[in-house]
């Protein structure tokens, strides 16, 4: 628990004073205050707890982001930490869309509403397919990128092969004829632990070259997840899995085992 009260002393009067003083009066009236200004600001929010929690942000492959037009990102999911080194990483406005249980968790429903983000209940088909649809027309705005992770759950074990994609997850990139951008992330499910080990955390993420509808036109949902899933899982086991080894082995940390789950 040392872990969490170094970051709590580090950066919770800060997050305490931002959060009242500032993210829920602009929750509240999200049209008052310009874009370019709210994401400033919520990546120097995520920023500051990053390093507070002692995470090494290592990113590679942004020069594959699209620079002239929104897109759609999807990545592999292995911690709740997943979402904040693609936002502190990525130069345009990218919101994601999360789970419901997300809402229970302090301070991040003003922050989600910030950034323009949204909720899927698992247990609720329609409001699902509502966010879907909602997630679609923004695409179609070309002002905002979307992330999504396509697994549905996050995989804990990080030995394990990336989960299956679900399907679903393409159509508002399909209907809006946007690029899909495979991402990849490896590391983060150390972050959050209960009992955190190591004295640095790196996590990496990998952007990988965009789809674009050209490519992506003549295929089907099913046909799009397995490409996807495919290259994200060839970039966790031949580039992030064995980079994290590395670096953890570098750092001769005693706790560190490639095979132990932790």
């Amino acid at each position: 628990m040392f872990h969490y009260t170094k970051a709590i002393l580090r950066v919770g009067g800060r997050l305490l004073a931002t959060y009242f003083f500032t993210l829920k009066k602009w929750a509240k009236h999200i049209d008052r205050y310009p874009r370019p200004k709210r994401f400033v600001k919520i990546r120097k929010i995520i920023g500051s707890i990053s390093r507070a929690l002692q995470v090494d942000l290592f990113a590679f492959g942004l020069e594959n982001l699209p620079s002239d037009r929104n897109f759609y990102m999807v990545s592999n999911h292995m911690s709740g930490f997943d979402p904040i080194p693609f936002i502190i990483k990525t130069p345009s406005y990218l919101t994601f869309v999360g789970k419901s249980e997300l809402m229970k968790a302090p301070f991040l429903p003003a922050a989600m509403t910030v950034i323009e983000g949204d909720y899927i209940d698992r247990d609720n088909l329609r409001q699902s397919l509502k966010v879907m649809l909602k997630v679609e027309d923004d695409l179609k705005k070309g002002e905002m990128s979307w992330m999504i992770f396509p697994e549905g759950t996050r995989i804990r074990d990080q030995l394990l092969p990336v989960g299956e994609f679900h399907h679903g997850s393409f159509r508002p990139a399909i209907k809006a004829k946007v690029p899909i951008v495979p991402a990849a992330i490896y590391g983060s499910f150390r972050v959050l632990k209960t009992h955190p080990q190591f004295k640095r955390y790196p996590v990496f993420i990998s952007i990988l070259k965009p789809i674009m509808p050209e490519e992506y036109g003549s295929m089907n949902t099913g046909d799009i997840a397995a490409r996807v899933h495919e290259e994200v899982q060839r970039e966790v086991t031949y580039h992030l899995r064995p980079l994290d080894h590395k670096t953890m082995s570098e750092r001769k940390y005693k706790k560190y085992r490639f095979n132990h789950i932790y």
